[in-house]
């Protein structure tokens, strides 16, 4: 071929041309593909920088799953209340005994019974100044302690008339509860100056037993299984005393500014007053078997059982009823202020109202979430 194109002529100019054509041609043939591969490659690139934003920006987001309600949430003003009883002043602690509802009036110095047949008051008890620390209910009389006064007083409910005063060392908060059993009187006193100390008064003579030392800042006293509970709210624990030997059998931790107790359902309850949550302990084991979140966490505040279910109250929160079945609440009432005090009896679920003066008596038939 090199001599061919070598040789000068018209002849070598056309085979000359003739080469520079099919060389053209295969070039073109070769690279054609390859050239067009490129060209869709990147067109194919830009069209997927232009159309993902967009599409991405078009595309809807999945809808996030609500999370459910614990427990049925109502105002207070839906509570199914058959009567509003006038107490007056502060009406606060409650209890249910001799066939009536028992009621503390601070600012009056006086303790109401109220008569659970027509709801009305039934009479008016003088004791001393500013009755506290819960009601108690022994075999034949009413027990009272009395902040200001330092006193305990006996009530006779035969004759609506106090029949003994015992003087006392208490602390003066009156956040609380006292016990009474056929032959004492429990309560939590201040006898080495502050509130750990278990104490007991004969229910006949008012004679006043050594102390038991339990933990500090005790205010609230439950007789249940057999034992005397003392529940401290400076330490978080409760205290298990055997009444027999008087002494501390079990302390079992819950949470933080534990307060008030209610036996029921087999267990012991406790209202913690830091997260205003209840905690559940076996008696059989010592031991918190469950915690209840009812976020009724403050000061003050009620627990007790009745009609087969634990009923908490607190500021703001006058009802809650949890399931001991379930071991969850299935309804709490609320935006209600000062309406703190309950008890459950003839049937019915009883609210104090120390901030209207008045005694709620609810009918737990007709509440919503029954």
């Amino acid at each position: 071929m090199h001599a061919l194109v070598a040789s000068g002529g018209r002849g070598s100019k056309g085979l000359r041309d003739a080469l520079v054509w099919v060389s053209m041609q295969i070039s073109t043939r070769l690279l054609l593909p390859t050239a067009l591969a490129f060209v869709m490659a990147g067109a194919a690139v830009r069209s997927h920088k232009a159309l993902t934003p967009s599409v991405l920006a078009q595309t809807p987001k999945e809808p996030q799953p609500k999370a459910a309600a614990e427990f049925i949430k109502l105002d207070a003003a839906t509570l199914p209340i058959i009567k509003k009883i006038q107490i007056g002043g502060d009406a606060d602690w409650l209890a249910i005994g001799f066939g009536s509802v028992w009621v503390t009036v601070a600012k009056n110095n006086e303790v109401v019974r109220v008569d659970p047949v027509r709801n009305v008051v039934q009479a008016r008890i003088a004791v001393d100044k500013e009755p506290c620390y819960g009601i108690g209910i022994g075999v034949d009389r009413v027990w009272v302690l009395n902040c200001q006064g330092k006193t305990l007083t006996r009530i006779n409910p035969k004759t609506n008339a106090v029949d003994m005063r015992v003087p006392v060392k208490i602390d003066d908060s009156g956040e609380g509860s006292i016990a009474v059993d056929e032959r004492y009187v429990w309560y939590a006193s201040s006898e080495d100056g502050h509130a750990s100390t278990l104490s007991q008064v004969e229910v006949k003579t008012g004679r006043k037993l050594k102390g038991i030392a339990v933990g500090k800042d005790t205010g609230v006293v439950k007789l249940a299984f057999g034992s005397v509970w003392a529940v401290s709210s400076g330490e978080g624990n409760v205290y298990r005393v055997d009444p027999a030997t008087k002494k501390v059998t079990a302390m079992i931790t819950v949470a933080e500014g534990p307060r008030f107790t209610t036996e029921g359902a087999g267990s012991l309850w406790v209202l913690t007053q830091s997260d205003g949550n209840v905690s559940r302990i076996d008696p059989a084991t010592n031991k918190v078997v469950a915690v209840i979140p009812v976020h009724v966490p403050g000061k003050g505040g009620e627990i007790c059982f009745g009609g087969g279910f634990i009923w908490v109250t607190m500021d703001g929160n006058p009802v809650t009823r949890i399931d001991p079945a379930t071991n969850k609440v299935i309804d709490q009432y609320g935006n209600y202020p000062k309406a703190d005090g309950i008890r459950y009896g003839f049937g019915s679920v009883w609210v104090s109202d120390h901030g209207k003066g008045e005694l709620w008596r609810i009918d737990p038939e007709k509440m919503r979430g029954h």
